[in-house]
């Protein structure tokens, strides 16, 4: 992935989308279905991973709807429909992050529905436990589970929708299976997560309505994927409220903290706190570190090499790399700060239900605040900084009161019991379920925007469609974020088969 962050890598990306969006459609009108749908998903992989401009895409969804609708074997007939069953669709599933986390906390938590689980690209990774657990011993149906194609991938995903009154995707921004077994279906009713806000993705035209984590997502939905306000809807990510088993003095002694010393504490998958033009999450705290020789910092996701490294060296923190649990770090945290330049809201809203005061690094109020963290059922506690110098004063203050911090750790802590606690979460998430969701679907574009480069360097309204300091960040980081919990894996984000005459590189590039 490019490290140039001008609107010249924003033009050259966009190019290299058209160019394979042509090669997509010229396969669907020689009716080369199997050709069609896989340039497809290495179209969706690309905008994904190689920030273009554009959040949506018109053009790549006609081309899904219409392969769709192609490859219907025969008018579609609605089985005997299981009563309240839901059929969630994810890509793939992860023992670590915060996504496979959403997921398994949805089932585990709405006891009034019947839920089932379908894995497009899960490979031979073995279902992770808690997502087992969640589904008592149901097995999750997968898609490719011997040798085939995307085609026929969507075609098992369609008989498999018409079985359940509700369709919830999870999936990847790639993933083109389900738009394919969505279109020209009169099935259920489908509700698409937009769990990856920040970045493009694909297949939302195929779902009736979409599930927003977050107000700026329904915002930038509207602004730049061109969808109506009145075909989203927001719930809020479900959270499991932890029950503290150690004291944090305890918590501390474990993880080898001296008595006396302050933990601030963080996690996340590590890329998303590699540097963006020049300035990452160390950057932010060091000064921070380098005036307090009370603070400890310890961060769950990076790899203890490089600078993590030379922070353990010197005695002031370290990274504790991939964690299965990291339960433990928050318990002996006196303060979570959000990673950063991209936010962590699982993680931080596990803090935060401990009682853990949180702080975030925001962008200004000019710039699109996906890239920064908001959820509803934090508005009134979460610490807010809209500068690196503010959010180490802001965390210094805190460390300075003793009395302030507890009465706003403990608020945070009150604040999650009211949306998290006695199933408030469960009864929110059983009513949207329950929404009748046909009529047309969604989204109804309106012409997405496409940034356009500044001139000068200027900057501009989003709204308007002009390049923003966020869209040349996103040149560089929208497969760090995007691709966050699958590259702290290990992994990259799957890809089907090649198209004759591309290559596809494991950054999702196409040459």
């Amino acid at each position: 992935m490019s490290s140039d962050t001008g609107s010249g890598s924003l033009d050259a990306h966009f190019r290299e989308l058209e160019r394979l969006l042509a090669r997509t459609e010229q396969a669907l009108a020689e009716d080369r279905l199997e050709e069609a749908a896989v340039r497809a998903q290495v179209s969706a992989s690309f905008a994904w991973l190689n920030h273009t401009g554009v959040f949506a895409c018109e053009r790549l969804e006609a081309v899904l709807q219409e392969i769709g609708r192609r490859i219907a074997s025969s008018p579609p007939v609605r089985q005997q429909v299981r009563s309240r069953s839901v059929l969630h669709v994810a890509t793939q599933v992860y023992p670590t992050g915060g996504h496979t986390q959403m997921l398994a906390n949805w089932i585990r938590q709405d006891r009034s529905h019947r839920h089932e689980l379908a894995l497009v690209a899960q490979g031979d990774q073995p279902l992770p436990k808690k997502v087992g657990d969640a589904l008592e011993g149901r097995p999750a149906l997968r898609l490719d589970d011997h040798p085939d194609s995307l085609v026929n991938r969507a075609q098992r995903l369609r008989r498999a929708m018409r079985e359940v009154e509700t369709v919830v995707l999870h999936v990847h921004p790639h993933d083109v299976v389900p738009a394919l077994a969505l279109a020209d279906e009169d099935g259920p009713t489908v509700w698409f997560v937009n769990h990856a806000d920040h970045v493009f993705w694909v297949g939302a035209g195929a779902a009736h309505r979409i599930v927003n984590l977050r107000e700026s997502g329904a915002r930038l939905n509207v602004e730049r994927r061109g969808v109506g306000p009145g075909q989203q809807a927001l719930l809020i990510r479900p959270v499991a409220l932890p029950d503290r088993t150690v004291g944090r003095a305890e918590a501390k002694r474990r993880l080898g903290v001296a008595e006396g010393l302050f933990v601030v504490a963080s996690a996340a998958a590590g890329s998303k706190y590699e540097p963006i033009d020049g300035v990452g999450f160390l950057d932010v705290l060091e000064p921070l570190l380098a005036r307090r020789d009370d603070v400890r910092l310890l961060v769950a996701g990076p790899s203890p090499d490089g600078r993590w490294a030379e922070l353990e060296r010197r005695g002031r923190g370290r990274a504790l790399g991939l964690l299965p649990d990291a339960g433990p770090l928050l318990d002996a945290a006196d303060i979570y700060v959000d990673s950063f330049p991209f936010a962590s809201l699982t993680s931080m809203l596990e803090a935060a239900g401990r009682g853990v005061p949180v702080v975030s690094l925001r962008p200004p109020s000019d710039e699109p605040q996906v890239l920064g963290a908001d959820t509803p059922e934090l508005d009134e506690v979460l610490v807010v900084a809209e500068s690196a110098e503010q959010l180490c004063d802001r965390v210094g203050e805190l460390l300075d009161d003793g009395r302030r911090r507890s009465c706003l750790g403990s608020a945070t802590r009150e604040s999650m019991a009211r949306n998290h606690g006695a199933a408030r979460w469960a009864d929110a998430a059983g009513r949207l379920l329950d929404t009748p969701g046909r009529g047309a679907q969604c989204p109804s574009y309106r012409s997405p925007r496409r940034a356009r480069p500044p001139r000068s360097g200027a900057g501009g309204d989003l709204g308007h469609g002009r390049c923003t300091a966020h869209e040349r960040r996103a040149v560089a980081a929208a497969g760090a974020m995007g691709a966050g919990p699958a590259r702290a894996g290990g992994r990259t984000p799957p890809h089907p088969a090649r198209a004759p005459g591309d290559a596809v590189d494991p950054a999702g590039t196409c040459t």
